[in-house]
């Protein structure tokens, strides 16, 4: 591919196109969006029927490329490059364009936005497709080509292209849709913040980490694991809360095979106070049921009951190799796989309670100055910008 041949970079949005009335308004959060992660490297963007174009100047193809895959709202994109309406001189373009490039067969795919023009899709694929046999003495082939030549004929000019980039799809993130995700090392936890980031939300990351236990390495992947995950969203705050005065307090006046439940009973507290301060609606957690003890129905009605907020879990019904997947793609698979474990796996008990009763943990819980445990625990919050 030769990359300084493009002056331009054509978006494709799904979704968006559903929402009617309310389209206008996706569009231009998602041109927003595009214009925060991408900087100056671009010139100019602007919104046409059904699509959003970019105008660059050929080079940082590259970056654009890993910008461009990982903004929510996009469903593919194209490197192309401007070329004529005028149909005589669009065929000159089109074999220029093709100089250079490896193929021995293609197809020609037309798309037109203007349906005015005056000649239809499958005239124009026809046309020139013969002027590349002529031209370069290759074959046509409709199923699995070499290469897919994209026309894309506006109202106002041509956009030559042939190869169509994946994006994350879903819809732009907005940042007055705020969720608070807990955030832990593990495979799970990253993927449910990027599930809601796809569907539109500007997801706050929560850490509780045990300072006692932790090393400088548990940090640094919580870090390396908010940098990935901030690719997808314009901002992304981290607090890294301090679970270690807490955990030593649960440890004390509790059972160990109620620990869990109750460690995590705490967090959702703790988050909850944060989404209020942030004015975030709902929590978002990655669990999936019954994966592990704590996600057993009983378990999961008996932590979430604690929270004064809504609780999203988009994980819910995946197993382990489905969330696997998804993180190998989003590029947190390997940051998750560092072997440094989080506050919730010390102390952990060898036969951990399946069935949580809901009255018997607040029971447990009257022994404990809950309001003074969270306020501290905040207070002393550390919180990093990406």
């Amino acid at each position: 591919m030769i990359k300084n041949k493009f002056d331009s970079i054509v978006i494709h949005y799904d979704e968006i196109g559903l929402k009617g009335k309310n389209r206008g308004h996706f569009e231009r959060l998602l041109i927003n969006n595009i214009k925060k992660k991408t900087g100056k490297l671009v010139k100019s963007i602007k919104r046409e029927v059904g699509q959003i174009t970019l105008t660059i100047d050929g080079e940082n193809y590259s970056k654009l490329k890993d910008i461009l895959s990982k903004i929510p709202g996009i469903a593919y994109f194209s490197f192309a490059k401007k070329a004529s309406l005028d149909f005589k001189k669009l065929k000159k373009e089109v074999i220029d364009f093709l100089k250079e490039t490896t193929f021995s067969t293609f197809k020609v795919d037309t798309h037109r936005h203007d349906k005015q023009y005056k000649l239809n899709s499958m005239k124009i694929n026809e046309l020139l497709g013969e002027a590349i046999i002529n031209a370069y003495n290759k074959k046509v082939k409709l199923t699995n080509p070499d290469l897919i030549l994209k026309i894309e004929i506006s109202h106002k000019t041509t956009y030559i292209s042939y190869e169509s980039i994946e994006g994350v799809g879903g819809l732009p993130t907005n940042p007055n849709q705020k969720v608070v995700a807990l955030l832990s090392g593990g495979f799970d936890s990253p993927v449910a913040s990027y599930l809601m980031m796809k569907r539109g939300c500007q997801v706050i990351l929560v850490h509780f980490q045990n300072k006692n236990q932790a090393t400088s390495a548990v940090e640094n992947k919580i870090i390396e694991l908010s940098k990935q995950l901030s690719k997808f969203q314009t901002k992304t705050l981290l607090y890294i809360i301090p679970f270690e005065k807490l955990q030593k307090e649960i440890i004390k006046k509790t059972k160990a095979e109620t620990r869990m439940v109750i460690y995590r009973r705490f967090m959702l507290r703790i988050a909850s106070k944060i989404a209020e301060a942030n004015k975030a609606k709902f929590l978002v957690v990655g669990d999936s049921l019954s994966q592990v003890a704590s996600q057993t129905i009983e378990n999961l009605n008996a932590t979430y009951h604690a929270s004064n907020k809504n609780i999203f879990s988009p994980l819910i019904g995946l197993n382990k190799r489905e969330i696997i997947d998804i993180a190998k793609k989003i590029e947190t698979y390997n940051i998750s796989a560092q072997p440094y474990p989080d506050c919730c796996t010390y102390f952990l008990p060898k036969h951990p309670i399946l069935k949580s009763d809901i009255n018997t943990l607040k029971k447990i819980e009257s022994g404990f100055d809950i309001k003074t445990l969270v306020e501290n625990a905040i207070k002393n919050e550390e919180i990093k910008k990406f």
